[in-house]
């Protein structure tokens, strides 16, 4: 079940400005929300009742029902012990930052979990399982989780490549087909080198399937199956800590249900590339 207000959060730099008000008076005040008509709440938030009704739509919930339903979800597991995200502060001890780091990762995650669609990681499973080429592409923080992938699935005798700079990218993705799948990688969904090449690997045919922030963005709405992560770290975002850790769990998702999908000609693959290298 997809959590309202992480996806809320997630998403406000992609709202319009209305929807971005309301949004903020539901993330505010939640408790008070799932008491509320859409009628209620649209007066108390200073919006139009459709704006409410366009900021369920914009958060993929299918109504203001769902949107109250997820919300009333929300509040219920809270407590369970994970914190908000926590800065990083001059001043603070070792025992604190391990603490912090600690946290965050956990909190990116937990809170992945929540914006992440349970038909769209099946749905990419069984497109890379059935794909005679995997492409990964990502820039900067993201190659690393994009070379990952590649080293994992090789062992499982998938053909797969990864690039990292905007003119591999395009080199790659010119020479895919119908039968291939591409993985674009990019936290905030905007890098125009990614989006340039999937751009080419979609025209050619290939499937594209994205991993972004969730909300709106040019890369998730250019993909046929859209994964998202959430992270909400403001400190240090440039050196992508926390949403780093929440693309490797994504990853490793899909890395698993490929090996699981297809158990024993994977589990096969592993062991022959485990006595290859051998020493």
């Amino acid at each position: 079940m997809k959590g309202a207000l992480v996806s809320m959060e997630a998403a406000l730099d992609t709202l319009s400005s209305m929807e971005r008000q309301a949004a903020k008076y539901i993330i505010e005040h939640p408790s008070e929300v799932v008491n509320l008509s859409v009628q209620q709440l649209a007066l108390r938030a200073e919006v139009s009742e459709a704006t409410i009704v366009r900021l369920a739509k914009s958060l993929k919930f299918k109504g203001y029902t769902d949107l109250k339903l997820r919300i009333s979800a929300d509040l219920s597991a809270a407590g369970e012990g994970i914190t908000d995200y926590q800065p990083f502060k001059v001043g603070h001890s070792i025992q604190e930052l391990m603490e912090s780091v600690t946290n965050n990762n956990i909190k990116s995650i937990h809170d992945t979990m929540d914006v992440i669609d349970v038909e769209a990681v099946a749905q990419a499973v069984e497109s890379l399982n059935a794909a005679r080429k995997i492409a990964v592409f990502g820039v900067g923080a993201s190659s690393i989780i994009a070379e990952d992938f590649r080293l994992k699935v090789n062992r499982i005798n998938k053909w797969c490549e990864s690039a990292s700079s905007g003119d591999m990218q395009a080199v790659v993705a010119a020479n895919l087909s119908q039968q291939d799948v591409v993985i674009g990688i990019s936290y905030s969904g905007n890098n125009q080198d990614v989006l340039h090449a999937l751009k080419l690997a979609k025209a050619n045919g290939a499937k594209i399937i994205s991993l972004t922030h969730f909300g709106i963005n040019p890369i998730s709405e250019l993909s046929d199956i859209q994964l998202y992560t959430s992270s909400l770290e403001q400190n240090f975002r440039k050196g992508a800590m926390a949403s780093r850790i929440a693309q490797l769990n994504v990853i490793d998702m899909l890395y698993v249900g490929m090996v699981v999908q297809n158990y024993e000609s994977s589990t096969a693959s592993i062991e022959r590339t485990q006595n290859a290298v051998r020493r």
